[in-house]
């Protein structure tokens, strides 16, 4: 939550306070004392209230539930040998009413239900894994389209965000893996009647920036972004490096087989 800092000694972190959708439905009490990927209050669906998180019903009727199966292990995230991923809490599942932040860039629109699965490394930085469940592949789709158009954008968003509120700009947004797609953008596996891929398309991105506390954690930090798209499931896998906090930066060489991982679950 705004206010609320990194520790300045990443050698003995306190954990991070998060607000997120879950928490405000009953989620462990763990859940709400580790900030979220890149920040406190991101995952909160929109409100009426610009800043105010809003509890969506449970997943009920017409919700495509997502399967436990179709998410990675812990052990499976990236960079695990040096993170050792910890879940904080089981997966919580609800219905979805209206736009998923996922980042100061990005949203996720149009899905029925969404699981997410949150970690916390030895670390205390924090990981999270979210299932997005949509009527059909036409519309998960399309909601992957749009988040790779707003990723696109990023490094422009994040540096007139840096140059707003810490007067200069560094941040720099590198796509660094894409499967199921030709060098022109288009899908390379199985389409349905809709023209909409039936398979796994997936990109992976980084961000290098000192973040701007809000929805990011406040300071120097990488964030990881990984998004997979296979059939009505759109599957998002995030975690951040804090600057000083990891004994050698994560090399994003293994991020196109992450990608493939993640598509072989959902598969």
């Amino acid at each position: 939550m705004p206010g609320h800092r990194r520790p300045s000694r990443p050698a003995k972190p306190a954990l991070r306070r998060r607000t997120t959708v879950l928490t405000a439905v009953g989620a462990l009490a763990v859940l709400a004392v580790v900030g979220g990927c890149g920040g406190s209050a991101k995952h909160s669906a929109a409100a009426p209230a610009a800043g105010q998180a809003a509890a969506a019903p449970p997943a009920g009727a017409g919700a495509v539930v997502p399967a436990v199966s179709t998410r990675l292990s812990a052990d499976q995230l990236p960079a695990d040998a040096a993170e050792h991923w910890q879940p904080l809490a089981a997966p919580r599942t609800q219905r979805v009413t209206s736009a998923i932040q996922l980042n100061e860039c990005a949203s996720i629109s149009g899905a029925l239900a969404w699981q997410q699965q949150a970690y916390v490394s030895s670390y205390r930085t924090p990981a999270e894994q979210d299932l997005f469940s949509f009527q059909n592949s036409a519309a998960a789709g399309s909601a992957y389209q749009n988040l790779l158009t707003q990723m696109g954008s990023c490094q422009s968003q994040s540096r007139a965000l840096q140059t707003k509120e810490l007067g200069s700009s560094d941040a720099l947004v590198t796509r660094t893996a894409t499967t199921g797609q030709d060098t022109t953008g288009q899908s390379t596996t199985g389409q349905d009647t809709t023209g909409q891929s039936t398979a796994g398309q997936g990109t992976a991105w980084s961000r290098q920036w000192t973040g701007v506390e809000g929805l990011s954690a406040a300071g120097p930090q990488t964030d990881h972004l990984y998004a997979v798209q296979q059939g009505s499931t759109l599957a998002v896998v995030h975690f951040d490096e804090w600057a000083g906090a990891h004994a050698a930066p994560y090399s994003t060489r293994a991020d196109g087989d992450l990608l493939t991982s993640v598509a072989l679950k959902l598969g």
